[in-house]
């Protein structure tokens, strides 16, 4: 493939030779889009320098001359820029003859390139040259063509590979949101029997919270009830205990009578019969008996041992009997 398209190359450059005074290089060759715009955009700007350099630089020159010598001096100019952009070795200046051997007259394409060639070579050694150039270029664009060729296959393959790992990516990440879900539902399903059990708990609470006052306010009311019953108990007893007090204050007071009007009496008969017969033991004893008999209060049938009623509801707080007020009253 290189070389038909050297031979080709080498064809439209001898062609270039005949018709044109400069032959230039284009790139018609089968490469990539990348090495293709690369090169004409490189041939773009060749043709600019050398449309823009040339002219620029030696249009003064070209005015003053004339129409032949114009076109050899183009002629000339083309030719170097040629050389130049096949990068060749820059021919040397050849030498000014004497004024005696300067020939007259326009010089022949052929002597010019033996001249720009610098060693007296005949053109074919030239076109040898630029064949063997344009072959170089050639082989350097295959190898880049076969360069661009095997990274494009070696991205291929990491290409493919990228999108084996992508598919593996994406089964793992459907995987792994397959099983969040699962694991979200099944948290969605907790947290909702969560809510039903607190929402049980906290009727629950508020059941207990109002039994819980209803039994407080049972219990203060029953506190308030046993208070009233415990001062209306402490009123009756003390209200007993003062009824005992002044009825016993009375009985002391109708036994102290009594027994005052007893032991009046008792001396009395003591000093009669002490005028009748003298004393004998025991009739003191006697007589004592029987005042005690005498003077006794008639008691409840009910209560065998003659105790009060009202003093048996106070407990405590009895009243003496009427030996202790008599043994009191001898003492």
């Amino acid at each position: 493939m290189s070389s038909s398209q050297g031979g080709k190359r080498n064809s439209d450059v001898e062609m270039g030779e005949a018709t044109s005074p400069a032959p230039i290089l284009t790139s018609s060759i089968g490469a990539p889009a990348c090495v293709a715009d690369q090169l004409s955009f490189r041939e773009k700007l060749v043709r600019r320098e050398a449309e823009k350099e040339p002219v620029q630089a030696y249009w003064p020159l070209l005015r003053v001359m004339g129409p032949r010598s114009r076109f050899r001096k183009m002629q000339e100019l083309l030719l170097a820029r040629a050389f130049q952009i096949l990068r060749l070795s820059p021919p040397d200046r050849p030498r000014l003859q004497s004024s005696s051997r300067i020939r007259r007259g326009p010089l022949s394409p052929c002597l010019l390139l033996r001249l720009r060639a610098g060693i007296g070579s005949p053109p074919r050694a030239v076109m040898g040259n630029l064949r063997n150039k344009e072959a170089r270029f050639m082989s350097l664009i295959d190898g880049m063509i076969s360069e661009c060729g095997s990274e494009a296959s070696r991205l291929a393959g990491e290409l493919s590979k990228l999108q084996g790992r992508w598919s593996k990516t994406e089964a793992m990440l459907t995987a792994v949101k397959d099983s969040h879900s699962a694991k979200v539902s099944k948290l969605e399903v907790e947290i909702g029997e969560l809510e039903r059990d607190l929402g049980k708990t906290a009727s629950s609470l508020l059941k207990e919270k109002k039994a819980r006052k209803g039994k407080s306010s049972e219990v203060r009311r029953l506190q308030r009830h046993i208070e009233g019953d415990a001062r209306l108990a402490s009123r009756r007893i003390r209200e007993a205990i003062d009824a005992l007090r002044s009825e016993f204050q009375a009985r002391l007071a109708k036994i102290s009578a009594f027994l005052d009007s007893s032991a009046s009496g008792a001396g009395t008969w003591r000093r009669r019969r002490l005028r009748v017969g003298g004393p004998r033991d025991g009739d003191f004893d006697l007589v004592l008996a029987d005042l005690k008999s005498a003077c006794l209060l008639p008691t409840c049938p009910e209560d065998p041992d003659g105790k009060d009623p009202v003093v048996e509801e106070d407990g405590d707080d009895a009243a003496p009997g009427l030996d202790e007020a008599t043994g009191e009253e001898g003492a």
